[in-house]
């Protein structure tokens, strides 16, 4: 038989590799899949983290002051709260009697100073009144300026609104009277982002070479030693953007929408209740800082700071919202 017919009659087959190489192949090859991956992974990340650091800027927003409160709390019996003109080194508060509440708390009671309107209120009023004759985009709310076709539907108020319902005005009276007091926060509300949530007082956490308060789990959490609702200083309240490995609640996600709401000329309210009545806030600054350079700090008049880590799946930066108070309703 010729050679080329033994090669037809039994070809041949190409002999595979030992099982053991098999192995060793398969695993190179999926352990550089897994580490292509993770490269991946990281870079996107890393992109991520550059692009929210970037962002961060947009957190920053303030508001000259405080306006007023709006109709609808007024209607709820809210009743506005006045700074107080107290002399150095007095921290006395009072309630101004309206009313629509009757008596004050506090005697003698002390007629509000917004019974006439100033020069400059009347000024201003009959120039927004010939800009309105003269342009007809002054309904327009200011946020949809820029795109005035795609212009939304939401009630601007360019006068003062006014208090909501049932808030009484606070004012200094005799620098020897000591300053209200009022019980521990029970519950936070902030309509204009949804949220609603009981407030609990954080402890301190034994760590042994140091201390740390506790992270509050799926509320929102006050420092006991920052001051409590209605008094005067700054009482500080921490809550999650979002915790996805601890699980313990994203009560602040949709704090970071306060800047723009401010940037947008929308008031942002803030009611805190104690079991002694509630308190109404008004946002009047926004501020990012990094995680290192967070300082509580107190204040001269009554205010809250609300606190969230920022940006999302970075978390390096805390968020700080600071509202004075702007109401009160027993």
């Amino acid at each position: 038989m010729r050679v080329e017919e033994v090669m037809q009659a039994s070809p041949v087959r190409p002999q595979k590799p030992p099982r053991r190489l098999r192995f060793r192949l398969l695993a190179g090859v999926g352990l550089a899949t897994t580490g292509i991956v993770l490269l991946a992974v990281v870079g996107a990340y890393y992109g991520y983290s550059v692009y929210a650091g970037s962002q961060l800027d947009e957190l920053n927003a303030s508001v000259a002051k405080p306006v007023s409160l709006p109709i609808d709390a007024i209607k709820a019996g809210f009743i506005p709260v006045v700074a107080a003109e107290t002399k150095p080194g007095a921290a006395s508060y009072g309630f101004v009697s309206s009313a629509r509440s009757g008596a004050s708390r506090l005697d003698p009671p002390i007629e509000t100073a917004s019974a006439q309107p100033a020069p400059a209120t009347e000024r201003r009023a009959g120039l927004v009144a010939i800009y309105a004759a003269i342009y007809p985009g002054y309904q327009i709310h200011p946020k949809y300026w820029s795109e005035p076709l795609w212009a939304g539907v939401d009630p601007y108020v360019h006068e003062d609104p006014g208090l909501p319902a049932g808030f009484t005005a606070l004012r200094s009276y005799d620098p020897v009277r000591p300053a209200t007091e009022f019980g521990v926060a029970r519950r936070i509300s902030i309509p204009s982002i949804g949220v609603v949530s009981g407030v609990e007082e954080l402890r301190i956490l034994d760590l042994g070479d140091s201390r740390s308060y506790e992270t509050p789990k799926n509320t929102v959490g006050h420092i006991p030693e920052t001051s409590n609702p209605g008094q005067l200083g700054n009482g500080w309240f921490f809550g999650h953007l979002e915790s996805p490995v601890r699980g313990e609640g994203n009560v602040f996600q949709h704090l970071p929408d306060i800047p723009r709401l401010l940037q947008n000329g929308d008031p942002v309210y803030i009611t805190i209740e104690t079991d002694e009545g509630a308190f109404l806030y008004q946002a009047t600054k926004t501020v990012q800082v990094h995680e290192d350079d967070l300082r509580l700090h107190d204040t001269d008049n009554a205010s809250i700071t609300l606190v969230a880590c920022v940006p999302r799946l970075v978390y390096d930066h805390r968020l700080l919202v600071t509202a004075e108070l702007v109401g009160v309703k027993n």
